[in-house]
């Protein structure tokens, strides 16, 4: 990976946009149960345009590629990239489809459960993906998630893997990933669960984390990150294996602590920095994102992350 520091680490992010709609309520529903809820909240989301923001927010210059509607949510999220200062050079938007929508339920304990429509994201094509080519190559690194159909991504991926970009996969919602995805990811960011349904085991099984790291290194993704909430993530690089403790801070929310790790991985590594180096920044952007309630306010600062970190 080559990079140039004067011109500032360049990220490039292919992935969702969601409208989320947010409950707070004090414990989790179980299957069939109903439970009275609390605020509700209607937010920008999504997970590739939370990693998109924040990428930018960590001083990235950024692009996202993407696929919206043409309704109310859709203006929310131009509104959104407007604000941040993230290209839409790679965004189109249709009238055959309502912009992506997410339904978040989150409990007293900071814990949540989603379910998402997928909408606008489903119509995001590979041409979409050509036709955003020169954004793609001219990164450092191009970020990828699964809240859209694998075309894009497949598409994405070649055109990264073909330029010299490194290509940060957050299998996120996990599914079987193909061979043509797997040879041109450079670094892959699972947690728990999806390293769970990747090695072919159900999301909630009590599977020890050096069997599934042992599991996930059979896919050759040169670097794997198994990510493990309050207890950090374990780093597989290409065999040698490093614990990144977490950072201790008062859980609020922990719906964007994810899209915030994975951004901030991919800032890092686009500024030179070790697979080590760059999950330790992950770790404390995703840590700072739980302190505060909904996915892109709580996205951290520069400033407050740099706080936290040693080069």
């Amino acid at each position: 990976m080559t990079t140039d520091r004067d011109a500032g680490p360049r990220v490039a992010v292919v992935g969702s946009y969601n409208h989320d709609l947010s409950m707070s309520v004090a414990s989790l529903p179980t299957p069939g149960e109903t439970v009275l809820g609390g605020a509700f909240t209607e937010r920008t989301g999504g997970k590739g345009s939370n990693q998109a923001v924040g990428a930018a927010r960590l001083g990235a210059t950024t692009s996202f590629v993407g696929c919206i509607g043409t309704d109310r949510f859709g203006d929310a999220a131009v509104e959104l990239w407007n604000d941040e200062g993230v290209s839409m050079d790679g965004v189109r938007r249709t009238d055959e489809a309502h912009t992506g929508v997410a339904f978040i339920i989150v409990g007293d304990s900071g814990e949540n459960v989603i379910s998402v429509a997928q909408g606008a994201n489903g119509h995001l094509w590979g041409a979409d993906v050509r036709a955003a080519e020169e954004v793609i190559q001219s990164a450092d690194v191009l970020l990828c998630q699964l809240e859209t159909d694998l075309e894009p991504v497949v598409e994405a991926a070649r055109i990264a893997a073909d330029a010299g970009t490194e290509v940060v996969l957050n299998p996120a919602p996990a599914r079987d990933l193909p061979e043509s995805l797997l040879t041109a990811v450079d670094v892959v960011t699972p947690n728990r669960a999806e390293a769970c349904v990747l090695a072919g085991h159900d999301p909630t099984a009590d599977v020890a984390a050096s069997t599934l790291l042992d599991a996930l290194s059979e896919f050759g993704v040169p670097r794997t990150v198994l990510t493990l909430g309050a207890d950090g993530a374990l780093v597989d690089d290409g065999g040698t294996r490093e614990h990144v403790g977490a950072i201790d801070v008062d859980v609020v929310d922990t719906t964007g602590g994810g899209d915030a790790f994975n951004a901030g991985v991919a800032v890092a590594r686009a500024e030179g920095r070790s697979i080590a180096e760059a999950v330790r920044f992950g770790c404390v952007c995703g840590g700072l994102a739980c302190t505060a309630s909904g996915a892109v306010p709580a996205l951290p600062e520069r400033s407050a992350v740099d706080t936290h970190v040693v080069d």
